[in-house]
């Protein structure tokens, strides 16, 4: 049951930031994705399921994530008028990956 609650949760949060994005609104669009709600209820499940020493592991991992995640955007941005949607996403998505990976065997 929880993880259904999980997967609505998840799911509005894409759908407010579509719905924003659709209206134009597109600051409401990514500050509304960007919004730690996924982060802060991921706190609070791990927190519920297993006590708080696994928030901080969780916490600590989430930061290898900003340097791919600004590259992901700024290829994205780069790219985008250039070579089209699609190809901009997908080459967006392999950078996010790639870097992280990197940070990863960095780290």
């Amino acid at each position: 049951m929880k993880y259904a609650l999980y997967f609505i949760i998840g799911g509005a949060v894409v759908s407010v930031s579509t719905w924003a994005g659709s209206l134009g609104r597109s600051w409401l669009a990514a500050f509304v994705s960007t919004l730690p709600t996924l982060t802060v209820l991921t706190f609070i499940f791990i927190y519920e399921s297993a006590g708080a020493a696994p928030t901080v592991p969780y916490a600590k991992n989430l930061l290898y994530f900003v340097v791919p995640w600004l590259a992901y955007v700024g290829f994205y941005l780069l790219t985008v008028e250039r070579f089209g949607f699609w190809v901009a996403l997908v080459g967006s998505v392999a950078v996010f990956v790639g870097v992280a990976a990197l940070s990863k065997l960095i780290a």
